[in-house]
């Protein structure tokens, strides 16, 4: 299979997956939307829905990602990226669309291990991305390292929604004391993907989850302040992530990605 082909494949998943989406956010598959269904599981680390908006940016990302990779099929660049990517990219629309299904059945512990795999996949696709780097290129990094990082932070949200369902009493600790501890490990978490793959941009959608969980949590239609030590963790684990990606573009010689060690001088 050549490289134009298996660019517009990916387009067109990418498409279909926003087709899928579509229809678990008017809650064609079931009844109920995404967000219906994570209202019934709330915990005290969803974020507020505004915070959901990002979508739009990563998808914007990726949409433009892909129409580079078929215009740009013949360039070393992408078309390396096409050899080494296009099976990973196919494989994370399919994990997208079949979480969207298994979600708006209400199927949350499946829907758990099925984000999981996806989170897996797209830190591996980063990773092939990081071997050809050779400098300033920034679109695919940071498509995919934005679709990455609030995978992360929405991987955690999804596991907990799963113990809210099956209604988990936490080894009788206190439900905001798990909360600060989930931060606290998710935070630990993105800082290792981040070390592993080098994408600079991987810690700003999660530190947008963690904003979104701070408001949700200081809402008055949410928990109106009735957590301020939950609320407090998640806004220095904010201050945390940007640090975070400061170090790594300083490391990367404020790149998005450095330049692969094939490449370097």
């Amino acid at each position: 299979m050549n490289r134009l082909t298996k660019a517009w494949i990916g387009l067109i998943l990418l498409i279909g997956t926003l087709v899928v989406n579509s229809f678990g956010a008017f809650g064609v598959f079931n009844g109920m939307s995404q967000r219906d269904i994570s209202d019934m599981n709330r915990t005290l680390i969803t974020p507020a829905p505004s915070t959901f908006s990002i979508w739009s940016l990563i998808y914007a990302l990726l949409i433009g990602a892909a129409v580079v990779m078929i215009l740009k099929n013949k360039e070393d660049y992408y078309g390396q990226a096409i050899d080494r990517i296009a099976y990973l990219f196919w494989l994370t629309s399919g994990l997208n669309m079949l979480w969207i299904v298994v979600f708006s059945f209400n199927l949350i512990g499946i829907s758990a291990l099925v984000i999981l795999a996806f989170a897996i996949t797209l830190s591996l696709l980063i990773l092939q991305l990081g071997k050809i780097q050779t400098g300033k290129q920034w679109l695919l990094p940071a498509a995919f390292g934005m679709y990455t990082g609030w995978l992360l932070i929405a991987t955690v949200v999804n596991i907990s929604s799963w113990l809210v369902s099956i209604d988990w009493q936490g080894f009788g600790i206190a439900a905001d004391v798990w909360g600060i501890i989930i931060l606290i490990v998710a935070v630990v978490v993105t800082a290792v993907v981040t070390l592993i793959t080098r994408n600079a941009i991987l810690p700003i959608p999660v530190a947008w989850g963690y904003l979104g969980i701070y408001q949700s949590l200081n809402a008055a239609d949410g928990y109106a302040g009735a957590y301020p030590s939950l609320a407090l963790t998640a806004l220095v684990g904010i201050g945390v992530l940007l640090v975070m990606t400061g170090i790594q573009l300083y490391l990367n010689h404020w790149q998005l990605m450095p330049v692969a060690k094939a490449y370097a001088a």
